[in-house]
């Protein structure tokens, strides 16, 4: 599926980005969430030889310094991978159109990784401008796995891209907190109303009551298993009780 990030939609927020699907040209409007925070995004290249000389290259023109300090920042608007040049001017917009979130902190690139954290939205827009502009510049068959998360844990998400046809495809799956917390309560064999009563704390330890869940009877802290599945859910796509 081609993934489109449709700005128009929500004029005032970068919010999220809309879907084309492969069997047709119904566009499908992703709904509007508890506002989200800091999404914080892990990008894993999948690059040739040719293609990873490119990427450092690019980090090496976007490189900078920041602060007495002088800690390490890629700016990412200044990359040369997107339809339409940055326009300092309109950068609010020009944000959510290009990258996909009106600014972007880029706290570490290099030939195999991008990472860092953006307002409000996952950068889907950059992530798939820059593999079309790989493959533009070198050829091959460039590929991304971004994974992403809300700091609150609003919505945490998986997105792939890749090239067919000349032309980059991606798709994406994505969970909300809730799905998260209803896990985690069922581990503890708890109910909803336990995070409003005076018993509960994340970092408390509780055991796994879970009839047949493989830690059934060990203590873990919520917050812990909580973790756990998102960093499962990042590992192998699937929302579960941790195996």
């Amino acid at each position: 599926m081609v993934s489109i990030y449709d700005s128009s939609a929500y004029p005032r927020y970068c919010w999220r980005y809309s879907r084309i699907s492969n069997l047709g040209t119904k566009r499908i409007l992703r709904s509007i969430k508890t506002m989200a925070n800091h999404v914080y995004f892990n990008i894993e290249l999948s690059l040739d030889a040719e293609q990873t000389n490119l990427v450092e290259k690019l980090g090496k023109e976007i490189y900078g310094e920041e602060g007495e300090m002088k800690w390490p920042s890629w700016e990412v608007e200044k990359l040369p991978i997107y339809p339409v040049k940055y326009d300092e001017n309109d950068w609010y917009m020009w944000g959510c159109n290009n990258m996909g979130a009106k600014w972007v902190c880029c706290e570490e690139w290099n030939e195999t990784t991008i990472s860092g954290h953006s307002a409000w939205s996952p950068v889907v827009p950059l992530v798939e401008n820059l593999i079309q502009y790989i493959y533009n510049e070198v050829g091959g068959q460039p590929s991304a796995k971004m994974t992403y998360e809300d700091e609150f844990r609003n919505f945490v998400g998986i997105h792939e891209c890749w090239i067919e046809d000349d032309t980059v495809y991606s798709d994406y799956d994505e969970i909300e907190g809730q799905d998260l917390n209803d896990l985690m309560l069922e581990a503890f064999g708890k109910e909803e109303d336990w995070f409003q009563s005076e018993e509960f704390d994340w970092w408390e330890v509780y055991p796994i009551d879970m009839e047949g869940h493989a830690y059934k009877g060990e203590d873990w802290e919520p917050q812990q298993y909580t973790d756990e599945l998102v960093y499962q859910f990042f590992s192998n796509g699937r929302l579960e009780h941790l195996t």
